[in-house]
């Protein structure tokens, strides 16, 4: 439980800095969590891993370009992330150095950044959806080491987002072309979607020394009723119910699977921590996680911790790319 036990070395060159293209043609380490045997192959081969008995859900989330490059009234250029919509021209925010100021947008419009009920947020003089369309970057991780450009607004979102409402991609999803969905939907293999909208809780890093004393942001997610019934379904039969991406594993694992879930936005800040039961997912894809995050520590307690470390270390050993727009683990 002790933060440090997340902490590894990575060479800067294994960051990545934009995706592999086409999709699917990304590295894919896939490591049997019964036998602990671990191969590495291309993402585009991961239809020989999945079978049609599996249940395979995927995050339907939009990533918003909420990310905007501002000047404050002494003319000193402000990077603001927009965090959560309050109303149509309020948005909590995240920024370096906050502080009461006017703000200039690119497209000659204004607002004003302020300290409310301890959170800093942004009051746009005109809809905040006009300022997003007109100047909104996407938001990319700033581990990246660059501004985003008009490729990050195809890299950066899956081929299947549909509901706007996210600040980070749900990146397990990226490597899935649209000809590969068809191809494992053509393969027999049950294809169902679900909505978590990714915030703060997903992607802040962990400072508690004890990571039993973090607390998660909450975020919204929906989950149709005839997903629910699929899922149950699964468990009953003892069929695979594998999860694309950590953000979709949590908002299977936040329902109880009754009527309360179904059909309406919920929110979840669950934390998922070496002990944790999983009452569902026993299939996972993901991405190579940050040191520190709350997606290292949740693969950790899916695969445990000695064989998460070891595949790591081989990831690094064999040059694999981290984080976002690197390559992706396959856990069965």
């Amino acid at each position: 439980m002790d933060l440090s036990s997340f902490v590894f070395d990575l060479p800067n060159d294994l960051i990545a800095t934009r995706p592999s293209k086409p999709r699917g043609s990304s590295n894919l380490l896939v490591v049997n969590r019964k036998s602990e045997e671990i191969d590495i192959t291309k993402f585009e081969n991961i239809t020989n891993y999945i079978t049609d008995e599996d249940l395979l859900i995927f995050n339907d989330t939009k990533v918003d370009p909420v990310l905007l490059f501002t000047k404050d009234e002494k003319n000193n250029s402000r990077e603001i992330l927009l965090v959560r919509e309050i109303d149509q021209r309020t948005w909590t925010v995240l920024t370096k150095n906050p502080k009461n100021t006017r703000i200039s947008f690119c497209n000659g419009t204004k607002g004003y950044l302020r300290k409310t009920n301890g959170e800093w947020r942004i009051v746009f003089d005109c809809e905040s959806r006009e300022v997003i369309q007109e100047c909104g970057k996407m938001p990319i991780p700033p581990y990246i080491g660059r501004s985003p450009d008009d490729s990050d607004k195809i890299d950066y979102q899956t081929v299947y987002a549909k509901k706007a409402g996210s600040i980070a991609a749900p990146t397990a999803g990226l490597h899935f072309s649209n000809e590969l969905i068809k191809s494992m939907k053509e393969n027999g293999v049950d294809i169902d979607y679900l909505t978590l909208h990714v915030g703060l809780g997903t992607f802040l890093p962990v400072k508690e020394k004890d990571i039993r004393n973090h607390k998660m942001h909450q975020e919204s997610f929906f989950i149709h009723k005839e997903l629910i019934e699929k899922i149950k379904k699964n468990k009953k039969e003892k069929k695979r119910i594998v999860s694309v991406g950590t953000t979709t594993l949590r908002a299977i694992e936040s329902c109880q699977f009754d009527d309360d879930y179904a059909n309406k936005w919920v929110e979840t800040d669950l934390f998922i921590r070496d002990g944790f039961e999983f009452n569902f997912v026993n299939g996972l894809i993901t991405n190579f996680h940050l040191p520190k995050s709350t997606l290292l520590i949740l693969v950790s307690a899916f695969l445990g911790y000695e064989l998460t470390m070891k595949c790591y270390k081989l990831a690094i050993k064999e040059r694999l790319n981290f984080y976002s727009y690197g390559d992706a683990m396959l856990i069965i």
